[in-house]
Protein backbone atom coordinates (compact mmCIF):
# COMPACT_ATOMS: atom_id res chain seq x y z
CA UNK A 1 0.00 0.00 0.00
CA UNK A 2 1.21 3.46 -0.71
CA UNK A 3 0.34 7.04 0.07
CA UNK A 4 1.36 9.50 -2.62
CA UNK A 5 1.07 13.16 -3.41
CA UNK A 6 -2.37 13.99 -4.74
CA UNK A 7 -3.60 16.81 -7.01
CA UNK A 8 -4.06 20.09 -5.16
CA UNK A 9 -7.68 20.77 -6.07
CA UNK A 10 -10.35 18.04 -5.85
CA UNK A 11 -13.14 17.75 -8.42
CA UNK A 12 -15.68 17.25 -5.66
CA UNK A 13 -16.66 14.92 -2.82
CA UNK A 14 -18.21 11.50 -2.61
CA UNK A 15 -19.45 8.61 -0.47
CA UNK A 16 -19.63 4.91 -1.35
CA UNK A 17 -22.94 3.54 -2.62
CA UNK A 18 -22.38 0.25 -0.78
CA UNK A 19 -21.67 -0.46 2.92
CA UNK A 20 -18.08 -1.51 2.08
CA UNK A 21 -16.24 -0.72 -1.16
CA UNK A 22 -12.73 -1.73 -2.20
CA UNK A 23 -10.16 0.85 -3.29
CA UNK A 24 -7.42 -0.33 -5.66
CA UNK A 25 -3.91 0.78 -6.56
CA UNK A 26 -4.88 1.15 -10.22
CA UNK A 27 -7.94 0.69 -12.46
CA UNK A 28 -8.56 -3.00 -13.14
CA UNK A 29 -9.63 -4.46 -16.48
CA UNK A 30 -12.76 -6.65 -16.53
CA UNK A 31 -13.45 -5.71 -12.92
CA UNK A 32 -16.87 -7.34 -12.68
CA UNK A 33 -15.45 -10.70 -13.79
CA UNK A 34 -12.45 -10.72 -11.46
CA UNK A 35 -12.23 -13.36 -8.74
CA UNK A 36 -12.15 -12.38 -5.06
CA UNK A 37 -8.50 -13.49 -5.00
CA UNK A 38 -7.59 -11.12 -7.82
CA UNK A 39 -9.40 -8.26 -6.12
CA UNK A 40 -7.66 -8.96 -2.80
CA UNK A 41 -4.25 -9.00 -4.48
CA UNK A 42 -4.83 -5.50 -5.89
CA UNK A 43 -6.75 -3.98 -2.97
CA UNK A 44 -5.30 -0.75 -1.59
CA UNK A 45 -7.77 -0.26 1.24
CA UNK A 46 -11.53 -0.02 1.81
CA UNK A 47 -14.09 2.73 2.37
CA UNK A 48 -17.41 2.36 4.18
CA UNK A 49 -20.56 4.45 4.44
CA UNK A 50 -19.58 5.17 8.06
CA UNK A 51 -16.25 6.72 7.04
CA UNK A 52 -15.60 10.37 6.21
CA UNK A 53 -16.41 11.49 2.65
CA UNK A 54 -13.58 11.22 0.14
CA UNK A 55 -12.23 13.68 -2.41
CA UNK A 56 -12.79 13.07 -6.12
CA UNK A 57 -9.48 13.66 -7.90
CA UNK A 58 -9.85 12.29 -11.43
CA UNK A 59 -12.07 9.95 -13.40
CA UNK A 60 -12.35 8.01 -16.61
CA UNK A 61 -15.15 5.98 -18.15
CA UNK A 62 -15.29 3.32 -15.42
CA UNK A 63 -13.02 4.43 -12.58
CA UNK A 64 -12.63 7.36 -10.17
CA UNK A 65 -9.41 8.35 -8.40
CA UNK A 66 -10.22 9.34 -4.82
CA UNK A 67 -8.30 10.75 -1.84
CA UNK A 68 -9.00 9.83 1.78
CA UNK A 69 -8.59 11.93 4.91
CA UNK A 70 -5.67 9.78 6.09
CA UNK A 71 -3.58 10.70 3.03
CA UNK A 72 -4.18 7.53 1.01
CA UNK A 73 -5.55 7.61 -2.49
CA UNK A 74 -6.56 4.96 -4.99
CA UNK A 75 -9.09 3.94 -7.61
CA UNK A 76 -12.72 3.03 -6.95
CA UNK A 77 -15.18 1.54 -9.46
CA UNK A 78 -17.18 4.51 -10.70
CA UNK A 79 -20.65 3.09 -10.17
CA UNK A 80 -19.85 2.71 -6.46
CA UNK A 81 -19.36 6.49 -6.08
CA UNK A 82 -22.19 8.73 -4.87
CA UNK A 83 -21.29 12.37 -5.49
CA UNK A 84 -22.28 14.72 -2.67
CA UNK A 85 -22.26 18.48 -2.14
CA UNK A 86 -18.94 20.24 -1.62
CA UNK A 87 -18.06 21.06 2.00
CA UNK A 88 -15.07 20.93 4.35
CA UNK A 89 -15.75 17.41 5.62
CA UNK A 90 -12.26 16.99 7.07
CA UNK A 91 -12.23 20.22 9.09
CA UNK A 92 -12.42 18.48 12.48
CA UNK A 93 -10.14 15.55 11.69
CA UNK A 94 -7.18 15.27 14.08
CA UNK A 95 -4.41 13.96 11.85
CA UNK A 96 -1.38 12.66 13.74
CA UNK A 97 1.61 14.86 12.85
CA UNK A 98 4.80 13.21 11.67
CA UNK A 99 7.74 12.81 14.09
CA UNK A 100 5.79 14.09 17.10
CA UNK A 101 4.41 12.39 20.20
CA UNK A 102 0.94 13.02 21.60
CA UNK A 103 1.11 14.11 25.24
CA UNK A 104 -1.93 12.81 27.12
CA UNK A 105 -3.52 15.18 29.69
CA UNK A 106 -4.25 12.10 31.84
CA UNK A 107 -3.21 8.46 31.54
CA UNK A 108 -5.57 6.05 29.79
CA UNK A 109 -6.77 3.30 32.12
CA UNK A 110 -5.32 -0.11 31.21
CA UNK A 111 -8.82 -1.60 31.56
CA UNK A 112 -10.10 0.73 28.84
CA UNK A 113 -7.22 -0.13 26.53
CA UNK A 114 -7.76 -3.85 27.05
CA UNK A 115 -11.50 -3.52 26.47
CA UNK A 116 -10.98 -1.74 23.16
CA UNK A 117 -8.34 -4.26 22.10
CA UNK A 118 -10.84 -6.99 22.91
CA UNK A 119 -13.32 -5.58 20.41
CA UNK A 120 -11.06 -6.72 17.60
CA UNK A 121 -11.04 -10.36 18.67
CA UNK A 122 -12.84 -12.60 16.19
CA UNK A 123 -12.18 -10.27 13.26
CA UNK A 124 -10.43 -12.22 10.47
CA UNK A 125 -7.34 -11.05 8.63
CA UNK A 126 -7.99 -9.48 5.21
CA UNK A 127 -5.32 -7.80 3.09
CA UNK A 128 -6.40 -4.18 2.62
CA UNK A 129 -9.45 -4.68 4.85
CA UNK A 130 -10.62 -2.04 7.31
CA UNK A 131 -13.81 -3.47 8.84
CA UNK A 132 -14.84 -6.03 11.42
CA UNK A 133 -15.54 -8.37 8.49
CA UNK A 134 -11.78 -8.38 7.87
CA UNK A 135 -8.80 -6.08 8.35
CA UNK A 136 -5.02 -6.05 8.07
CA UNK A 137 -2.27 -5.09 10.51
CA UNK A 138 -2.04 -1.38 9.73
CA UNK A 139 -5.84 -0.92 9.68
CA UNK A 140 -5.92 -2.42 13.18
CA UNK A 141 -3.39 0.15 14.41
CA UNK A 142 -5.24 2.99 12.70
CA UNK A 143 -8.61 1.93 14.15
CA UNK A 144 -7.18 1.36 17.63
CA UNK A 145 -5.68 4.85 17.97
CA UNK A 146 -8.79 6.42 16.49
CA UNK A 147 -11.02 4.71 19.04
CA UNK A 148 -8.67 5.42 21.95
CA UNK A 149 -7.68 9.02 21.24
CA UNK A 150 -9.67 10.30 18.26
CA UNK A 151 -6.52 10.76 16.16
CA UNK A 152 -6.08 9.64 12.57
CA UNK A 153 -2.88 7.77 11.75
CA UNK A 154 -1.81 7.05 8.17
CA UNK A 155 -3.36 3.96 6.60
CA UNK A 156 -0.22 1.96 5.84
CA UNK A 157 2.61 0.85 8.11
CA UNK A 158 5.37 2.55 6.10
CA UNK A 159 3.72 5.92 6.76
CA UNK A 160 2.80 5.04 10.34
CA UNK A 161 6.51 4.49 10.96
CA UNK A 162 7.04 8.23 10.41
CA UNK A 163 4.73 9.14 13.31
CA UNK A 164 5.77 9.55 16.94
CA UNK A 165 9.35 9.25 18.17
CA UNK A 166 11.91 6.44 18.21
CA UNK A 167 12.17 4.16 21.24
CA UNK A 168 14.46 1.22 21.99
CA UNK A 169 12.79 -2.19 22.19
CA UNK A 170 14.14 -2.58 25.73
CA UNK A 171 12.30 0.59 26.82
CA UNK A 172 8.81 -0.13 25.49
CA UNK A 173 5.76 1.46 27.07
CA UNK A 174 2.09 0.54 26.61
CA UNK A 175 0.79 1.47 23.12
CA UNK A 176 4.21 1.83 21.51
CA UNK A 177 4.00 0.46 17.97
CA UNK A 178 6.56 -1.93 16.52
CA UNK A 179 7.48 -2.47 12.89
CA UNK A 180 8.72 -5.57 11.12
CA UNK A 181 9.38 -7.08 7.70
CA UNK A 182 8.23 -10.57 6.70
CA UNK A 183 10.95 -13.22 6.62
CA UNK A 184 11.12 -15.57 3.59
CA UNK A 185 9.85 -18.80 5.14
CA UNK A 186 7.33 -21.41 3.96
CA UNK A 187 4.09 -20.33 2.35
CA UNK A 188 4.70 -16.75 3.48
CA UNK A 189 7.79 -16.45 1.25
CA UNK A 190 5.90 -14.47 -1.36
CA UNK A 191 5.26 -11.79 1.30
CA UNK A 192 8.99 -11.15 1.78
CA UNK A 193 9.61 -7.42 2.01
CA UNK A 194 6.08 -6.60 3.13
CA UNK A 195 6.00 -4.49 6.25
CA UNK A 196 4.14 -5.50 9.38
CA UNK A 197 3.07 -3.58 12.49
CA UNK A 198 1.78 -4.35 15.97
CA UNK A 199 1.15 -2.56 19.25
CA UNK A 200 2.77 -3.23 22.64
CA UNK A 201 0.48 -3.76 25.62
CA UNK A 202 0.57 -5.94 28.73
CA UNK A 203 4.08 -7.23 27.83
CA UNK A 204 2.83 -8.61 24.51
CA UNK A 205 2.63 -7.47 20.89
CA UNK A 206 -0.96 -7.32 19.61
CA UNK A 207 -1.13 -7.62 15.85
CA UNK A 208 -3.22 -8.83 12.91
CA UNK A 209 -1.57 -11.47 10.76
CA UNK A 210 -2.56 -13.93 8.05
CA UNK A 211 -0.91 -17.01 9.55
CA UNK A 212 -2.80 -16.49 12.83
CA UNK A 213 -6.03 -15.68 10.93
CA UNK A 214 -6.63 -12.39 12.74
CA UNK A 215 -5.70 -10.77 16.04
CA UNK A 216 -2.80 -12.46 17.82
CA UNK A 217 -0.77 -11.74 20.94
CA UNK A 218 2.89 -12.79 21.04
CA UNK A 219 6.13 -11.78 22.67
CA UNK A 220 8.74 -9.86 20.72
CA UNK A 221 10.99 -12.93 20.89
CA UNK A 222 8.29 -15.07 19.26
CA UNK A 223 7.64 -12.50 16.54
CA UNK A 224 11.32 -12.28 15.64
CA UNK A 225 11.15 -15.92 14.55
CA UNK A 226 8.86 -14.94 11.65
CA UNK A 227 9.67 -11.27 11.08
CA UNK A 228 12.74 -9.07 10.94
CA UNK A 229 12.38 -6.37 13.57
CA UNK A 230 12.80 -2.81 12.26
CA UNK A 231 12.01 -0.25 14.93
CA UNK A 232 9.54 0.97 17.55
CA UNK A 233 7.77 4.32 17.71
CA UNK A 234 5.99 6.08 20.55
CA UNK A 235 2.77 7.75 19.40
CA UNK A 236 1.45 8.70 22.83
CA UNK A 237 3.44 9.56 25.95
CA UNK A 238 2.17 7.91 29.11
CA UNK A 239 3.44 9.08 32.51
CA UNK A 240 5.10 6.62 34.90
CA UNK A 241 5.75 4.06 32.18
Amino acid sequence: MSTRQRPNKPLGWGKPTRPVVDIFRRPLDNFERLTDTAKTRNRQTQITTEDLPFQLLAEDEKWTLIGLADGTFGWIYKKFVDKIKTANYWEKVHIMPRHKTLILPSPTAPAKIKAILGRFKGTPYLWGGTTRQGMDCSAFIQKLFSELFGILLPRNSREQKKCGCFVYSRELCPLDILFFVHLPTGRQARQTGRHHVGVYFDDLIWHFCLDKKGLSTETLVELKKRYRYLTARRIVKIEKC
